[in-house]
């Protein structure tokens, strides 16, 4: 190791939503391109990651969606539950949400086969609004034998997609770019962030989990993604590895609201990252989110 960096960085990419975030309706076809896209780019790079399956993004189209999850299994990815609706744990009954989980990995373990699911990612990151259900919850999961895989790094790639998606489909080549390049310029300052707040509360690198959403940005802006995060010194290394670190097995405080696992760990270290200059999305951004959802809905 160089004295430069005397702790090499590490670092595991994960989707959720796979095959489809599903915000709105793709055709089939567009659907099978996205998923082409950012498993040719993780080929690229070599990397193994992990896409936590929503079953029910694809529930009309059961051959489709085998297919799907089938290329990702083929090609060494691990595949994880998301649950089959997408529901969130702080809305649902604990029986009812647990039975969604089972339900969303039908198809999936037909495509593993004799192999077992192990990993599960909350949606919204909703793990629990009390420590009492958050306990529950584990316990749960442990019965069907899955582990709950926290986020320490993401983008808000789900407000940046549709406004994209629309520019594409209206043909607005030029404008689509430059809104791409905005949503890049966003995710280098959330890695800037990260960086910086991960400095302050560990006094070397601890493994990053990364989560993007299977959408048609990430299907183009992924190799751009890689590239940055090797830039910076990142290794990339499976799911199972990261997980191994001693922080992903520390309890953590419930939280009411779905957020990322930095901030938990910091919440229960003492607060020593301003989590107020953490980068949010504009208030325009959000607004040209939900216009672009209803336009595209409409279609």
């Amino acid at each position: 190791m160089s004295a430069q960096q005397p702790h090499p960085k590490h670092i595991s990419i994960t989707f959720d939503d796979v095959p489809i975030h599903a915000e709105f309706a793709l055709p089939a076809q567009s659907v099978k391109q996205i998923n082409q896209q950012l498993l040719d780019t993780l080929k690229k790079y070599n990397i193994k990651a992990t896409g936590f399956v929503n079953e029910g993004h694809v529930k009309n189209d059961p051959e489709v969606l085998q297919s799907l999850l089938a290329d990702w299994h083929q090609q060494g990815h691990n595949l994880g539950n998301h649950t089959f609706s997408h529901i969130s744990y702080h809305k649902t009954d604990l029986d009812s949400y647990l039975a969604d989980i089972e339900k969303g990995a039908t198809t999936t373990q037909t495509v593993l086969g004799k192999q077992k699911q192990q990993f599960f990612r909350p949606p919204y990151l909703h793990a629990g609004d009390t420590n009492a259900a958050q306990q529950l919850l584990d316990k749960g999961l442990e019965k069907l034998g899955l582990t709950l895989v926290p986020v320490t790094m993401e983008n808000a790639d789900y407000v940046f997609d549709a406004p994209y998606t629309a520019k594409l489909q209206n043909k607005q080549l030029a404008t689509a770019n430059s809104y791409q390049q905005q949503y890049l310029a966003f995710t280098e300052q959330r890695l800037d962030f990260y960086h910086s707040a991960s400095a302050k509360m560990f006094d070397q690198p601890v493994p990053q989990i990364l989560m993007l959403h299977v959408n048609q940005l990430n299907a183009d802006s992924l190799d751009n993604i890689l590239l940055s995060l090797q830039s910076r010194g990142y290794q990339f290394q499976s799911l199972e590895q990261t997980l191994q670190h001693p922080i992903y097995s520390q309890p953590t405080p419930a939280f009411k609201f779905g957020i990322h696992w930095l901030f938990r760990w910091d919440k229960a270290m003492g607060n020593k990252v301003n989590w107020a200059t953490e980068p949010e999305p504009s208030a325009e951004a959000f607004a040209e989110q939900r216009q672009a959802i209803a336009t595209l809905k409409n279609r």
